[in-house]
């Protein structure tokens, strides 16, 4: 009885580029030459898709403000920075030089979200700080939805792409500042507790007096630590964001005028 025929390996790497990524995942440990070889073809696609710094992310915070005592809302628009071609980590950042209340490379006005029951948030400027009631406590649970949007587009709405949503523990107490100047890291805890999580933020919390002379907290994003092929899957297999309150459009300057014509927006 003849052995089967082995497929040579470049012919078998041909063949996984024409995979999609949550498939070319699950082939990541058949051996070190495999996996070297997937690892290119989903380096190469990811810096297809984002380095060109069109596609950017956002992160929709919900939280329950204390200061406020209601359920508040913040929005975070971060900018591709790094991947790591080894763990397939990908690094996006927050431009502190750019204005609040623009989003991507251009500083293109944004009016608000429209979010998936219909409604249109613009509680606060996007990028803009978190005041924290930090006294008592030593974190504060978010919830955290992250979505990817692309800035070329000419249309007064762009669609946002769901990513992935879970909680945020993030330190809160004024023990933070004093151990490592402000900076702090949390991981994106998933819903399903058995997955590992695939995002981690970083943020950097600071202690102001106000002009009553009482201490104040406030936090800023600074970056996300973020799989690759997360990212990969969800543009590869778009998905509905279930929340009611998740995104759905950035809504962008002159946006409101063109609702109203629909035949000019982009519906789904």
């Amino acid at each position: 009885m003849k052995k089967p025929t082995l497929l040579p390996h470049k012919l078998v790497l041909e063949v996984f580029s024409h995979l999609s990524t949550r498939n070319l995942c699950r082939y990541m440990i058949l051996s070190r030459y495999f996996d070297q070889g997937i690892k290119e073809i989903i380096v190469e696609r990811f810096h297809k898709a984002f380095s060109n710094q069109n596609k950017r992310l956002l992160v929709f915070i919900s939280r329950h403000d204390l200061l406020e005592l209601e359920q508040t809302r913040y929005a975070f628009d971060f900018a591709f920075e790094s991947l790591n071609n080894k763990t397939l980590t990908s690094i996006f950042s927050v431009d502190s030089t750019q204005p609040k209340g623009t989003i991507g490379p251009n500083g293109s006005k944004l009016e608000g979200l429209r979010l998936c029951h219909g409604g249109v948030w613009h509680q606060r400027l996007i990028n803009d700080s978190i005041q924290y009631f930090c006294w008592g406590i030593n974190s504060e649970e978010q919830e955290a939805r992250i979505y990817i949007y692309d800035t070329k587009t000419n249309q007064p709405y762009s669609k946002a792409s769901f990513v992935t949503n879970g909680r945020l523990l993030t330190p809160v107490g004024p023990d933070i500042c004093e151990s490592t100047k402000g900076w702090w890291s949390a991981p994106l805890l998933p819903k399903n507790k058995k997955r590992a999580p695939m995002v981690k933020f970083t943020g950097r919390n600071k202690i102001s007096e106000n002009v009553h002379g009482a201490s104040n907290l406030t936090g800023k994003f600074k970056s996300i630590s973020i799989k690759a092929s997360l990212l990969l899957v969800s543009l590869e297999e778009p998905k509905f964001d279930k929340s009611d309150n998740g995104v759905k459009y950035l809504l962008m300057e002159g946006g409101e005028e063109y609702f109203n014509h629909k035949k000019h927006c982009i519906i789904c």
